[in-house]
C-alpha cells in the first residue's frame, strides 16, 4: 500500500487474506471471507481475483516484497558487511516469526505450483520471489568485492544460506530446536553467528 493513499478494494481484499491466513492457515482464506471482513459485496472480491490461488498469490507476493523491505531497511542500520548479513538473516528470522503462515505459504509446495502457473516468462509472484534472492546474493557479491566475504558463486552461497537459515526456522517453528535456558530466538541468533562466521574470508591462510 502506498503511504498517504486510501487502499483501493483489491488491497484492502489482500489485507483481510493476510490476516486470516495468519489467524487460521491457507484453509481460513476463501473469497466469500474476504469480502465479508472488506464489507462488500460477495460478487466484489472476484472482480479482482479469479479464485482463491489468484488471492493466495497476491498475498505470497506481498510477504516476499514486505520480507525484502525488513531486510534492506535492516541492512541500512549496519555499518559493515559481516554487521548487515547478521541483522539481514535477524529480520529473515523475525518475519518468520511474526508471520508463520505467510512465511509457510512463501516457501511450500504451492508456492512452486503457483509460479509455474504464471508461465515461462514468469509473473509478480516470480519476480518478487526472485528480487528477494537477488537481494541476498547481492549482499554477498558487495562482501566479495571488499574481501571480508569468501569467494565463490554469491548465488550458490546465498542458496547454501538461505538454506540453512530456513532449516533452522523450520525446526525453531516446529519445536525440535530446543533452547532451553537461553530462548529459542537467542539460539536461532547464536546459530546465525556461526553461519554468518562461515562466509567470511580467511586471510593469511
Amino acid at each position: 500500500m502506498i503511504p498517504g493513499r486510501t487502499p483501493d478494494t483489491r488491497e484492502r481484499l489482500i489485507r483481510a487474506a493476510w490476516d486470516l491466513l495468519g489467524e487460521g492457515g491457507p484453509g481460513a482464506v476463501t473469497l466469500r471471507g474476504v469480502g465479508a471482513r472488506v464489507g462488500v459485496s460477495r460478487t466484489a472480491p472476484y472482480r479482482h481475483f479469479a479464485d482463491k490461488d489468484a488471492l493466495l498469490r497476491a498475498v505470497a507476493e506481498q510477504a516476499f516484497r514486505a520480507l525484502g523491505d525488513r531486510m534492506r531497511t535492516a541492512a541500512r542500520e549496519a555499518d559493515d558487511t559481516p554487521s548487515v548479513l547478521r541483522v539481514v538473516l535477524l529480520a529473515y528470522i523475525d518475519f518468520a516469526s511474526e508471520h508463520t503462515e505467510q512465511y509457510r505459504l512463501m516457501f511450500g509446495e504451492w508456492v512452486i505450483a503457483q509460479k509455474r502457473a504464471e508461465g515461462d516468462a514468469g509473473g509478480p509472484l516470480h519476480t518478487a520471489a526472485l528480487s528477494l534472492f537477488e537481494l541476498c546474493a547481492g549482499m554477498l557479491a558487495q562482501g566479495q568485492r571488499e574481501g571480508v566475504i569468501r569467494q565463490g558463486d554469491p548465488a550458490d552461497l546465498a542458496l547454501l544460506t538461505w538454506s540453512t537459515v530456513h532449516g533452522l526456522m523450520t525446526f525453531a517453528l516446529s519445536g525440535h530446536l530446543e533452547a532451553k535456558e537461553r530462548g529459542a530466538r537467542t539460539e536461532v541468533e547464536r546459530l546465525v553467528g556461526e553461519v554468518v562466521e562461515g562466509l567470511m574470508a580467511r586471510r593469511g591462510n
